[in-house]
């Protein structure tokens, strides 16, 4: 039989377009809105956006975050509020201060304001002359300008109505005008009477009077430097509230992606540390921040934030609502004619089958696409004829997802560790020579060698999230259990986890 195209192969199955091979929210703007379900946690977090709080989102990676962050902005009264996106920190040094923030979110407030107010000036009517000052100041001391005059002439149409940037244009030609016409008509009033009085002195013809004089339309373009603050931050919000906004929401994402970082919960975490710390801003009734952070960096700082007096939500998602997520995603790209995920699964797929699948997402939407990809992909190279997910596709799609899941991407690493001592593969490596998936520190000790340095292995592995403190005891020693489903399986089926 002959091997039949993927998209045919997908079409064949119900599918118009492939849902599993983009995992980011960015990636899918085009579909966003109608991809969009909500997580657990969703409704309290809706509640707090709307009431105003600042929020910290808390989640591992793919679990939603910016896909939420994205929903929040397509709120209803979306013209009511002034957003501000903030996903690029490499003007703030790897050890910020407070009032580096400050900086970093004066100048994108700033710069998001009057790109806003571009061909919408009428909106600073609203303003009076020393808050029209306050933003020709913001100008020119929080946002870029590629020359002076180009800033002048945004300074201007900020302080100057449009009515005195016309006159003010045109002053001088009218200026000369009238001058010229006033000293011609002088002149020959002069010639008349010096021809009845001689002894008049004579007015010399080529001098122009200067008898309107100059009227003063100048703008203010000094301005004395000012530091960024809490309070400079406070007064540039009442102005943006002034030109007719309900509410300044800040919105602040993917610190883990700066390059510097280089994956490193630390390094990141101490990053976060101003920021999440800062409770004068947290709490700030001018602003609204919604900030979101990578679940493992933020555990480590969890004793020094104020998580009782901010709403810090865990997101997550049930089997019932990655379901929902699931059918939601094959509906889109169906256009409407998969809307139960069961039906491209063979009748012959168990219950425990499609239970494994879910289990190997670890409550991360982003898990189970990938998961599904390695299927979809199994099941094209061993039937591309097939219009269902079969058994077999299941079970080998699985072993690929499992045998080539970069842990990189979900768990962090120290770059200037050993490797054989803070590397996410090398503590999956001794964890897979375990026959248990709970274990004590001497049960890890005993099964996978690792001795004198056990208590490291276990703090770490531990501090990352990869495993868990059960709570309970065996022998007189504490009881630790494996997280990751992925890992579970392997030690279950016997299968190799290795970085290449």
């Amino acid at each position: 039989m002959n091997q039949r195209g993927f998209n045919d192969f997908i079409e064949n199955i119900g599918l118009v377009n492939y849902p599993f091979n983009l995992y980011t929210a960015e990636n899918e703007q085009e579909y966003a809105d109608r991809l969009f379900v909500r997580a657990d946690s969703y409704d309290s977090i809706k509640n707090s956006f709307e009431g105003r709080r600042s929020i910290i989102v808390r989640g591992n990676r793919g679990i939603g975050k910016t896909a939420l962050l994205f929903d929040l902005q397509r709120s209803e009264n979306i013209k009511e509020i002034f957003f501000c996106m903030i996903d690029d920190y490499s003007m703030l040094n790897m050890e910020p201060k407070a009032d580096e923030y400050y900086n970093l979110i004066t100048r994108n407030i700033a710069a998001h304001l009057f790109e806003r107010l571009i061909g919408n000036t009428k909106k600073l009517k609203k303003l009076n002359k020393n808050e029209r000052i306050f933003l020709s100041m913001i100008l020119s001391q929080y946002t870029t300008s590629t020359t002076k005059t180009i800033l002048a002439q945004k300074i201007e149409a900020i302080q100057l109505s449009k009515t005195r940037r016309r006159i003010k244009k045109n002053i001088n030609l009218i200026r000369f005008v009238f001058n010229y016409g006033l000293t011609t008509g002088l002149n020959i009033i002069n010639d008349v009477l010096r021809n009845y009085y001689a002894l008049l002195p004579p007015i010399k013809g080529d001098e122009i009077r200067n008898l309107l004089p100059t009227i003063n339309l100048d703008t203010d373009t000094e301005f004395e430097q000012i530091n960024a603050s809490y309070n400079l931050i406070t007064q540039l919000c009442n102005i943006v509230k002034k030109l007719g906004y309900d509410r300044v929401t800040v919105i602040m994402d993917k610190f883990d992606e700066d390059g510097r970082m280089k994956n490193n919960a630390e390094i990141i975490s101490e990053f976060l540390l101003p920021l999440l710390t800062d409770n004068k801003m947290l709490e700030n009734q001018n602003i609204q921040l919604v900030i979101s952070v990578w679940e493992i960096p933020f555990k480590r700082i969890l004793t020094e934030v104020r998580t009782q007096k901010h709403f810090c939500p865990l997101l997550s998602w049930s089997v019932m609502t990655l379901e929902n997520a699931l059918n939601q995603r094959l509906s889109v790209f169906s256009n409407g004619k998969i809307t139960n995920y069961r039906h491209i699964f063979d009748s012959n797929v168990e219950e425990e089958s499609i239970a494994e699948i879910f289990e190997l997402s670890n409550g991360n939407p982003r898990d189970l696409w990938h998961v599904l990809n390695c299927i979809f992909l199994k099941q094209y190279e061993i039937d591309s004829n097939s219009n269902v997910i079969t058994v077999n596709s299941i079970k080998t799609g699985i072993v690929d997802f499992v045998k080539g899941f970069n842990f990189y991407e979900y768990y962090p690493r120290n770059p200037n560790a050993k490797s054989n001592s803070m590397d996410i593969y090398s503590y999956i490596k001794h964890l897979l020579k375990l026959d248990i998936v709970e274990f004590t520190k001497n049960q890890l000790n005993t099964q996978a060698n690792t001795g004198s340095s056990t208590n490291n292995y276990v703090f770490g592995m531990e501090s990352i999230g990869l495993i868990v403190n059960t709570g309970e005891k065996n022998n007189g020693g504490v009881l630790y259990r494996i997280n990751d489903p992925k890992v579970i399986y392997a030690i279950k089926n016997n299968i190799e986890i290795s970085k290449s």
